[in-house]
């Protein structure tokens, strides 16, 4: 079975960009997860929140060739593939104005229900997405994490209102800027991700301290990584990988 395909083009605005006119990976990750909701909503797909479940995500794995611009429009197609009794995986590709593929993501999907419990997906859940049962579960990568605590970098965050969505819990896109400010100024204006992986293990409600954890190392290939933990209460919320590359700072 050959998933649904949804596509859409969209011009980067302004405000979803940095001091270098590249659009943030957080904000880069928020427009994807809006597409997606945009195929749900197109091809009629059961409403999962009248059953008394949400979906949540698990992970994010991607590749970037490079970061889209402001003012730039790029292609957006997503399909969710495959899916199990408790995953479903959904890809997205991103493309230039010249068809080239920039940013490929893969991300790991989960339903809960109101006791915050993983629940099973039935057929009838995915039901137009065109996606095919695969009953083994994907071996995702897991992420490395500081192998230092009292050495890495450190930076304290309280969870405020804005921070929460309609999840009544953290947005994901909150967690890859508290894990990405932990790296500081200088770092993150001279660099860019090529590579990321990141699950998330707890949420973090309203009212919570963060502790973000960051570390830069050099993997077996000699590339340059960041290994990141953000708990709170020393309980683990959610961990990650970055690969970087320099870049220049260029307005």
């Amino acid at each position: 079975m050959q998933p649904h395909i949804y596509e859409k083009k969209i011009k980067i605005p302004h405000y979803l960009g940095d001091r270098y006119r590249r659009i943030t990976l957080p904000h880069l990750m928020s427009v994807l997860i809006e597409i997606s909701g945009e195929q749900t909503e197109e091809i009629g797909a059961l409403s999962v929140r009248e059953l008394g479940l949400s979906w949540v995500i698990i992970q994010y794995d991607f590749d970037i060739h490079r970061m889209p611009k402001t003012t730039e429009t790029i292609r957006v197609r997503t399909y969710a593939r495959e899916y199990n009794r408790i995953f479903t995986y959904r890809e997205f590709e991103v493309y230039d104005e010249n068809d080239n593929l920039i940013v490929y993501v893969m991300t790991v999907f989960a339903l809960i229900d109101t006791n915050r419990k993983l629940s099973k997906i039935s057929p009838k859940i995915v039901e137009g997405y065109g996606s095919t049962e695969n009953r083994r579960i994907k071996r995702m990568p897991k992420p490395e994490v500081p192998k230092n605590l009292e050495k890495a970098e450190h930076r304290r965050i309280q969870v405020g209102y804005f921070d929460i969505d309609t999840n009544f819990h953290a947005n994901n896109a909150m967690y890859f800027i508290w894990t990405l400010e932990a790296l500081g100024d200088d770092f993150l204006s001279t660099h860019e991700p090529v590579h990321g992986n990141i699950v998330f293990e707890k949420e973090v409600h309203i009212g919570e301290a963060v502790d973000s954890y960051s570390e830069l190392a050099t993997n077996d290939e000699g590339q340059l990584i960041s290994r990141h933990q953000i708990q709170a209460n020393d309980v683990i919320k959610c961990t990650g990988t970055f690969t970087w590359k320099e870049t220049g700072a260029e307005y």
